[in-house]
């Protein structure tokens, strides 16, 4: 299968129909049991060691975020694939907006307890808003610092929310308002390298540090329909720490509320 001129990145059996989309609604996030090629994940994985030997010493390896606005074409390149982008048109609508790629990896014996949170108030974004997408490079499980979510809890509304210490996730859900059988209900992505899962932006979702030998390479991207608001934010670069606005891509559809949208960095 093509995209354009270029060969796909997504597998020929990555499929999003009615059952997909109605696991997805009621219960917040669907696993997929295959969505990149085998080359197309060899690809990204060569192109994250390579941004690894950049990345600046102070610099944690999950704070690789937004590559698309630092040269990295390949995420881009994947972000905006066609099928990809008709899922989340099944979940927001034809006026999509691209406003996160992140390069979320921790090598091994290494990376950061992300606590429990949801994205859409972390990162200052609001209206109607899809599936966050988690693609895993390498096989993912707890002992090498995979993500876990809790089921059903994207329908809760915003949860309180408290500091932290933490230099990169300085929120978290207050644990008041987390469920006291939490172990018990959350799933924990342990999934094969290539595999998808999406996961509502409103979903509480949480990962622990590496405590393998093994790396745990990934991507993700959020997105967001095109009449929301687009709040500010501000990331740093992950080769500098120099610190840039984040910008927002109009990658299907129209500009609806007529900001003057890019539809690419590039």
């Amino acid at each position: 299968m093509t995209t354009g001129t270029k060969p796909s990145m997504i597998h020929e059996a990555f499929h999003y129909g009615d059952a997909e989309h109605a696991h997805y609604e009621k219960h917040g996030y669907y696993i997929f049991d295959h969505f990149l090629t085998d080359a197309a994940t060899a690809a990204c994985r060569q192109h994250l060691d390579r941004m690894f030997t950049e990345i600046h010493p102070e610099c944690p390896p999950e704070e690789m975020i937004s590559p698309h606005q630092q040269g990295e074409r390949w995420i881009w390149d994947l972000a905006v694939e066609p099928r990809l982008l008709d899922m989340i048109e099944r979940h927001i609508g034809s006026n999509i907006i691209c406003w996160s790629t992140h390069a979320l990896s921790k090598p091994p014996r290494t990376g950061i307890e992300v606590p429990w949170h949801q994205d859409a108030p972390y990162w200052n974004v609001s209206g109607k808003l899809p599936g966050s997408v988690w693609i895993p490079l390498d096989d993912s499980d707890t002992e090498n610092g995979t993500l876990s979510i809790l089921p059903e809890w994207h329908t809760k509304g915003e949860l309180p929310r408290r500091q932290t210490t933490a230099e990169f996730f300085t929120q978290e859900i207050d644990p008041a308002a987390l469920p006291e059988n939490i172990d018990r209900l959350k799933v924990t992505y342990n999934l094969k390298a290539g595999q998808m899962a999406t996961h509502h932006t409103m979903l509480p979702h949480s990962s622990t540090p590496n405590r393998s030998e093994r790396w745990r390479r990934q991507v993700g991207f959020r997105y967001m329909a095109a009449d929301g608001q687009l709040g500010d934010k501000s990331y740093r670069n992950f080769r500098t720490l120099e610190p840039f606005p984040r910008e927002f891509f109009l990658v299907r559809g129209e500009d609806v509320q007529g900001y003057g949208l890019k539809r690419s960095p590039f």
